[in-house]
């Protein structure tokens, strides 16, 4: 169950199956990553330095994200990676930082390997399974068992306003009898993408999943939106430690 914190003062996003470690989902009143918000650049500035004081580390790991489904394996010392949309670590006392305005935030972590990931899934990184693809990495290159990952997916745009056309929803729905999936109104579909990223990580064996009914383009007062916002907005962003 998904419930609302503060770190330290800042409105933040937690999930009660995996409330005993560093990880969360930020909201407008912290914000990491100003975007095309130039009047938020500042105040990101100061917050990512608080957040790294307060984690009490000084290795954060971001990335320029490009809605793919490339996935990087953390390596010490280095701290930013080009054109990734998931970043996984076992690196102590690293924080991992990924941004979001609708699409799908998604955090995993395996208690018994001390290994943490986050994906960014949009539309097109859903498309192209990233987060089924992130849970085989981990378990083909870390040897970690999918029983042991705990999944939180976070807020992102809900199946009420991710309104896509025919050409979208081809990209997306394989399974076209899943009506849980998506439902049709005239020409236009709505889809799930928080249930389809669901049923992949259910795929690859994950039985621990939270799922967050927050949509950020309903919720825009809380959460940024770029679809609410016409893509003049900030990001907010999921954080774990190591």
């Amino acid at each position: 169950m998904f419930y609302f914190d503060n770190f330290f003062g800042k409105k933040i996003l937690k999930s009660s199956i995996l409330s005993d470690i560093d990880c969360f989902f930020t909201t407008r009143e912290f914000v990491l990553t100003y975007s095309s918000r130039e009047d938020l650049k500042e105040v990101s500035e100061k917050n990512r330095i608080f957040l790294l004081d307060k984690l009490n580390s000084e290795k954060l790991v971001t990335a320029k994200q490009i809605h793919s489904s490339n996935i990087e394996t953390v390596k010490d010392g280095v701290f930013f990676y080009d054109n990734t949309d998931a970043l996984i670590s076992n690196i102590k006392d690293t924080v991992l930082l990924l941004n979001f305005a609708d699409c799908i935030p998604i955090i995993l972590y395996s208690k018994q390997n001390k290994t943490g990931a986050l994906i960014h899934a949009g539309w097109r990184g859903s498309a192209s399974e990233i987060a089924k693809k992130t849970v085989l990495k981990m378990t083909n290159d870390l040897n970690i068992k999918t029983k042991t990952i705990t999944a939180l997916i976070g807020p992102g745009i809900g199946k009420c306003c991710f309104e896509t056309d025919a050409d979208v929803f081809e990209k997306l729905i394989s399974d076209k009898s899943n009506k849980n999936l998506y439902e049709k109104k005239g020409n236009k579909y709505f889809i799930d993408l928080k249930l389809l990223n669901a049923n992949q990580l259910s795929e690859c064996g994950i039985e621990n999943i939270d799922i967050c009914n927050y949509c950020t383009c309903c919720m825009s007062d809380i959460f940024f939106s770029y679809r609410k916002e016409n893509g003049i907005t900030a990001r907010h962003s999921a954080v774990i430690k190591i």
